[in-house]
């Protein structure tokens, strides 16, 4: 789960972060039943003093050699905007650990606090471990947005952003995995949901609208870095789709056409779906869309 290149970036983080006294705060949390003392560790005297980043890579180390990684990430992590030895801390660089924590098939769920690997179980699959590569199966796709984001970047600087769509993917993808559904694709400020099966429209209408409809209790959370809310616009769309495991090698006009009917054919915080997707519907589910209109010559069907 912590490959090297993690744990390095890790202590670098930390070393940039935290004084030499907020170190031996953690690692005296964390071997409290015997004690920790970098100076010791390290064969130093104390009167010699050791910077922020080599107290770092010494409390790393020693949990790598007691297997208390897991515990110190954890701790590190929930220390971001916490009070530490009289101040707030402000871990730089955050985001970019919990990215490369992701990509290893693990996140760090900070409602449970506990880490959660989707990588190996079978929710995390992109062919939910029945497709195969270069086959064509009929997907229910749907692109979505975060409406005004470049505005957003401005106000309140990439850095801080990135930890709001870490926190909106947190969000997102709980609610996918209750109606099975994947995220094929996630750029922080957009991406791709897909569903299949024979209730694949439902499923992906269910979830959409659960999505926007829950959004409002999302932007309520404390956890939430910033003040203006985060509005989502989503656009649907259902057909054959060639699969590929990389998901980034994908081309297909039912993701081409989600992806322009929700940036040029939805409002913001609405769901547009296509025909295609609006037929497969039940009618409980297809009196929410309230508008249509004709969209790259076929009828799309809109909430708002």
């Amino acid at each position: 789960m912590f490959d090297a290149s993690l744990v390095k970036d890790l202590a670098e983080m930390m070393g940039k972060s935290l004084t030499f006294k907020d170190v031996e705060a953690v690692g005296g949390y964390l071997f409290k039943d015997h004690g920790f003392s970098t100076h010791q560790l390290a064969g130093v005297d104390h009167k010699v003093s050791i910077s922020p980043l080599n107290a770092a890579r010494t409390l790393v180390e020693e949990c790598e050699r007691k297997g208390r990684l897991a515990e110190l990430f954890a701790f590190v992590f929930e220390l971001d905007g916490m009070p530490l030895n009289g101040r707030n801390v402000r871990l730089e660089g955050i985001e970019h650990v919990l990215y490369a924590l992701s990509r290893s098939g693990t996140y760090y769920d900070f409602g449970k606090r506990q880490f959660v690997d989707y990588g190996a179980g079978k929710k995390s699959l992109p062919g939910w471990g029945t497709l195969r590569n270069g086959k064509e199966y009929p997907i229910a796709v749907a692109s979505v947005d975060i409406c005004q984001n470049s505005e957003l970047v401005k106000k309140y600087k990439p850095a801080v952003m990135e930890k709001v769509y870490y926190r909106l993917w947190d969000f997102l993808k709980h609610r996918l995995d209750m109606h099975e559904g994947r995220m094929w694709s996630w750029a922080g400020d957009g991406g791709l949901f897909t569903f299949r099966g024979d209730r694949r429209e439902v499923a992906a209408v269910s979830c959409c609208l659960e999505i926007l409809y829950s959004l409002p209790v999302f932007n309520l959370q404390p956890y939430k870095p910033i003040r203006d809310d985060i509005c989502l616009r989503i656009g649907m769309d259902s057909g054959p789709v060639k699969f590929f495991e990389d998901t980034g090698r994908i081309v297909s006009e039912v993701i081409n056409y989600a992806a322009h009917l929700e940036k040029k054919g939805t409002s913001p915080g609405a769901l547009s779906v296509s025909t295609e997707v609006f037929a497969r519907l039940p009618e409980t589910l297809q009196s929410v869309f309230t508008a249509s209109r004709e969209f790259e010559g076929r009828t799309a069907h809109s909430t708002a």
